[in-house]
């Protein structure tokens, strides 16, 4: 037995001694796999990081550069290679890869959006008006993203640069008019309190919200501020050395005068009365037109260049009356339950600057339930549009009276958002769009049916 066990001890010594060696050898291919492991891991986590910070700047990119396209649609620049606006001049307004009002847009969109958990390291803006359809290009880039696979070669931080190209897309070719309904009965004479140039010389040294001189584009970015729109109060008919007062503010002042426009059938829709501030929509009176215009959706189409005036569709309205009707009708489109400055019920419709996004928080009065505690809603019955006019007549004045003969004619249409209106019927409200229109347009008016005419759209 001694031998045997001195026989396997002879033999078991190599056995033992390579036994060892194999687990050096499984260390050593554990380590290594180890170490193959983590660096893939790495590279996953790097390349995961890259596609989600990619995706990111390319939803950031189409979003700023649809806002800017938008732009064109609300300057008149809808047919880049066919009459005006051509000029330099009304181009570098819109867009100048800066400060132009399409510029400003875009780059308003894109730097609240984050990528990667950041804003944009730069936002870059170019244009195109060689073409049918006025393009955009959107150049977003975020630079410092972290690594950890690609520190092995020394790259401590990768960027992601992406590209979006919008257009205004006009498939007529050409300027056609417009025709606007649910438009409310203020009429806003085409002067803009907040600027002084290019100056309207009925404005009383404020500029022009449309400038003729550029087809009728926008002429200062407006879009975002915050306005008020004071009704014009005469008894009998205004001289027209008496203008509609303008303030610069802040905020601007715009005046307004209130509109006699006929209801047509088919009956315009209107909120249920049964609301605390619809009681007296629908209940006739003097200034029953008047009031339900403004509270219910209209059935009469606006059109550039339509007439306003004496022996016209569209007359001024006339005391007694407006301010209540006012108060009521605004109160009751809005969902307000009483006039004033505070939330009532309504939706409040938020801006910081001109040029800043807006959004828009849903009232507690909201019809739509599910949206009465949203804090960014897409649609409000607050958001309204009014026509823009423009006169020979010195002072842009408008009178009520058969005897006098002053007429104007709509150049354009103002979106707002209406935040309250006062006990006078002075409106205070968000400008969120402006749209110039040439009153010369001819040919069958395009009808927007609750949405531009004119389509924007990504093209790359």
């Amino acid at each position: 037995m001694g031998s045997r066990a001195k026989q396997r001890n002879g033999l078991g010594a190599p056995f033992i001694s390579e036994r060892r060696g194999e687990r050096g050898t499984t260390i050593l291919i554990v380590a290594a796999g180890m170490i193959s492991m983590l660096a893939m891991l790495a590279l996953a986590i790097d390349v995961v990081s890259l596609y989600v910070a990619e995706g990111d700047a390319q939803r950031t990119a189409d979003a700023a550069a649809l806002a800017g396209a938008k732009v064109f649609v609300s300057s008149g620049f809808t047919s880049g290679q066919l009459g005006d606006p051509t000029s330099g001049t009304a181009q570098g307004l819109v867009c100048n890869g800066s400060t132009g009002l399409a510029d400003l847009q875009a780059q308003a969109v894109a730097n609240p959006n984050l990528i990667a958990g950041a804003p944009a390291t730069s936002v870059t803006t170019s244009c195109i008006f060689a073409t049918n359809n006025p393009q955009i290009t959107v150049t977003v880039q975020r630079t410092g993203l972290p690594t950890l696979f690609a520190r092995i070669w020394g790259a401590r931080t990768i960027g992601v640069t992406r590209r979006a190209k919008a257009e205004a897309y006009n498939p007529s070719g050409q300027s056609v008019p417009i025709q606007v309904h649910s438009v409310k009965p203020w009429l806003i004479p085409n002067c803009d309190p907040a600027h002084t140039t290019p100056t309207n010389p009925n404005c009383g040294g404020a500029a022009y919200l449309f400038d003729p001189a550029t087809n009728y584009g926008i002429a200062n970015p407006i879009t975002g501020g915050v306005a008020s729109f004071t009704r014009v109060t005469f008894p009998g008919n205004k001289p027209p050395s008496n203008p509609p007062a303008v303030a610069a503010g802040p905020p601007p002042q715009f005046p307004y005068y209130a509109a006699n426009i006929p209801i047509y059938p088919p009956s315009p829709y209107c909120p249920s009365t049964n609301a605390v501030s619809c009681s007296k929509v629908g209940g006739g009176g003097s200034q029953g037109n008047y009031r339900d215009n403004i509270a219910c959706s209209g059935t009469f189409q606006f059109t550039s260049g339509q007439q306003i005036g004496p022996g016209q569709s569209i007359t001024v309205d006339i005391p007694p009356g407006l301010a209540q009707a006012t108060r009521e009708g605004t109160d009751c489109l809005i969902h307000a339950d009483n006039f004033g400055p505070s939330l009532l019920g309504q939706d409040n419709i938020i801006s910081s600057a001109v040029g800043a996004p807006v959004t828009i928080a849903g009232g507690y009065n909201n019809p739509n339930s599910a949206l009465r505690t949203a804090t960014s809603i897409s649609r409000s019955d607050s958001v309204v549009t009014v026509p823009v006019y423009d006169g020979a007549i010195l002072s842009l004045n408008l009178c009520q009276s058969t005897t006098c003969d002053q007429t104007a004619q709509i150049v354009g249409f103002l979106q707002l958002g209406i935040q309250y209106v006062d006990n006078s019927g002075t409106l205070n409200a968000v400008i969120l769009n402006a749209a110039g229109v040439n009153p010369a347009n001819s040919g069958n008016p395009v009808r927007g049916g609750g949405v531009s005419p004119i389509p924007v759209r990504l093209i790359q």
